[in-house]
């Protein structure tokens, strides 16, 4: 039989395991019920950094307007293969957060390379295998911030290339063969 000291030693250490497991539990179920509300959004998939973030997140379809306003820190956002480009890329004007931008194999298009300017913090932009000609150079070269691009797989002829290069000299141009 246990005495009265052993009992509340038992019964401390009881107390302070389920404090330590819902300290566990209860950001992980935050993060379940943001993951959640982002995929209503339009989010296929979401990552989360170590302070319970969302850092990452994936398309396929557009991303509904509601959507920047409940990723404030969010750093990349892949749209590989999704359809309304147009749409998404004008939510993501919001994010000054935002470092990379995924748009390979989706139906991006000239005119849209025109809102990327607007994302403040961009750094990083994807863009193979996409329907994109010398028409959206000029639009690229506004991007403040712009470090790398991908380009293979697009219609941009060596000449738009040459002229990115002459407008941004410190952008690293990838996946071009005429690029490098």
């Amino acid at each position: 039989m246990l005495d009265r000291r052993s009992c509340l030693v038992c019964f401390c250490s009881l107390i302070g395991s389920l404090a330590i497991a819902y300290g566990f539990c209860e950001p992980f179920e935050k993060r379940r019920a943001k993951q959640h509300e982002l995929k209503s959004l339009g989010a296929f998939s979401v990552a989360f950094d170590a302070n319970g973030s969302v850092s990452s997140a994936r398309f396929r379809q557009s991303i509904a307007p509601g959507f920047s306003e409940a990723c404030g820190k969010l750093q990349v956002v892949d749209l590989k293969g999704a359809v309304g480009i147009r749409q998404s890329l004008q939510v993501l004007t919001r994010l000054e957060s935002l470092r990379m931008v995924v748009l390979s194999v989706s139906d991006v298009r000239d005119e849209d390379i025109q809102l990327l300017p607007q994302i403040a913090g961009l750094k990083h932009i994807w863009m193979t295998n996409t329907k994109l000609t010398d028409q959206c150079v000029e639009d690229l070269a506004r991007i403040e911030r712009l470090e790398i691009v991908k380009l293979d797989g697009t219609e941009i002829s060596a000449e738009g290339i040459e002229r990115l290069r002459l407008l941004k000299p410190k952008v690293k141009i990838e996946g071009v063969a005429h690029a490098e």
